[in-house]
């Protein structure tokens, strides 16, 4: 009897979660685990991923020189000076 109220309490947990709703179909377990389809325009990238792995590492450089020109002053020291600070 002293578990009652802990028992009570989570089915009243597990109540209020529910909101009325159907509970979710559930995939069977091969279907979970299986590999996933690749789409149409990620074949060439299986057959040969050297070209992706080329475009990825590129993308990446310029991604790194985009962060750091923004790590630089918003404002350049000419525009400052017309400022007149």
């Amino acid at each position: 009897m002293r578990h009652a109220p802990a028992a009570l309490t989570l089915a009243l947990l597990i109540a209020a979660c529910s909101e009325g709703g159907e509970f979710p179909a559930l995939l069977p377990t091969d279907q979970v685990l299986a590999e996933p389809a690749l789409p149409a325009h990620a074949a060439a990238g299986r057959a040969d991923p050297a070209p992706v792995e080329g475009a990825t590492l590129t993308r990446a450089e310029a991604l790194r020189a985009r962060a750091a020109a923004l790590q630089r002053p918003v404002v350049d020291p000419d525009l400052r000076a017309r400022a007149g600070r």
